[in-house]
């Protein structure tokens, strides 16, 4: 069976949720002789936060149901291609990640590189990018987009654990987002027990920007093409979740609960309108 590279969810609210690293898919043509995806000796490997954002697909389906939020998500695993890099960098076909070789990718030559770009990714950017124009389009206005992500508590290259449970970020560069600040606000409020990060651990830059040496922060062509360049950068924030509040799915809608609620009382959005559900489309580049 054909698995598509992308899904989309059409919604009823001003609400878009983009989920690029929630798929897990490696195709069988990118197995190798042993039948191992991307030669990945270990299946194991294929469960943890370097192939997908655990938990992430099951906390966007929640909240686009407590929402009605448009959702664009990705099928494949982000080993296959990562949406969220420049094609220009290496970490777009990662050849290793947290301390994993991942031997197709390191094996691969300029030529299969290219051909996986072509199939695998500029297709599925193409199609978010027509997405967003479509959704602003239908509401005549542009939509606040959010874009959803969870990270490991402690990696293997990084074991010193993360102290904060959910970062939220922008692109601080622009000036202070009101919208993303008054968010934090009350999703601190709403969760004394936890510690959000702004911008903290995580945060991103446009591309080119010319920053100090260790720079923690990400340029990023999903946010970029589809909040910058459209002048929507303050109606937009990406969301980090830490894997470990999202391990059951009792803890995954509790944090659905919790983001519809501080989005309610920041910016008015969160209540999903009454009519009928939401309709979920598929697609391939295979026909």
């Amino acid at each position: 069976m054909t698995v598509p590279l992308y899904r989309i969810q059409q919604g009823r609210s001003p609400l878009l949720l983009i989920s690029v690293h929630e798929g897990s898919h490696i195709p069988e043509k990118l197995h190798d002789g042993s039948g191992r995806p991307l030669g990945l000796s270990d299946p194991s490997d294929l469960e943890r936060h370097i192939a997908l954002d655990l938990g992430v697909g099951e906390l966007t389906t929640h909240f686009a149901e407590l929402t009605a939020a448009y959702v664009f998500r990705v099928t494949h695993s982000r080993l296959v291609v990562d949406l969220n890099r420049y094609d220009d960098e290496a970490e777009c076909i990662a050849p290793a990640a947290d301390g994993t070789e991942i031997p197709l990718n390191r094996l691969a030559t300029k030529r299969e590189r290219t051909l996986r770009l072509d199939e695998f990714y500029f297709p599925v950017l193409k199609a978010l990018n027509t997405f967003v124009e479509d959704v602003a389009l239908r509401l005549g206005s542009e939509p606040f987009v959010i874009s959803m992500h969870s990270y490991a508590r402690v990696q293997k290259q990084d074991p010193e654990p993360k102290r904060e449970d959910i970062c939220v970020f922008g692109y601080p560069e622009f000036g202070i987002s009101p919208n993303l600040e008054n968010f934090v606000q009350h999703l601190r409020a709403g969760n004394p027990r936890l510690v959000i990060g702004n911008n903290r651990p995580f945060s991103a830059r446009t591309p080119g920007l010319q920053t100090s040496e260790g720079d923690y922060r990400l340029a990023c062509p999903v946010t970029f093409q589809n909040v910058v360049q459209r002048n929507n950068v303050f109606n937009h924030f990406c969301l980090e979740v830490c894997q470990d509040l999202l391990t059951t799915p009792a803890s995954q809608q509790r944090m659905a609960k919790q983001i519809r609620n501080a989005l309610a009382g920041a910016i008015g959005l969160g209540t999903a309108p009454a009519s009928q559900p939401a309709r979920a489309l598929a697609f391939s580049t295979d026909g």
